[in-house]
């Protein structure tokens, strides 16, 4: 079953994280099965609060391929660089089923 990760995610270092972070994360998200299907900052609250950042959603194979990439070894060296330049709100949920 597909599964997505959404993130809201406020980076402090644009250069370090542009430089050092993103080209081999996103190695690493493509080898996972990853897909990224938005990423924004141009998004509108019609209800309620949501977390301030840039708008990011993924989607992937399995909720456990999402947290094998997230979490995984592969991504922790890159992900303690991101930790350094930006803060960030992230949550792994399995799609939908419709019925046939």
């Amino acid at each position: 079953m597909p599964a997505y990760m959404l993130t809201f995610l406020r980076v402090e270092d644009a250069e370090t994280h542009a430089r050092d972070y993103l080209p081999k994360a996103h190695a690493i998200l493509l080898k996972y099965g990853g897909k990224p299907l938005a990423v924004t900052e141009d998004f509108e609250v019609i209800q309620g609060n949501l977390p301030k950042g840039r708008l990011i959603l993924m989607e992937f194979p399995s909720k456990e391929a999402a947290k094998d990439y997230y979490l995984g070894p592969e991504h922790r060296p890159y992900k303690e660089i991101l930790d350094k330049v930006a803060s960030c709100d992230l949550a792994i949920f399995e799609g939908a089923t419709t019925p046939n």
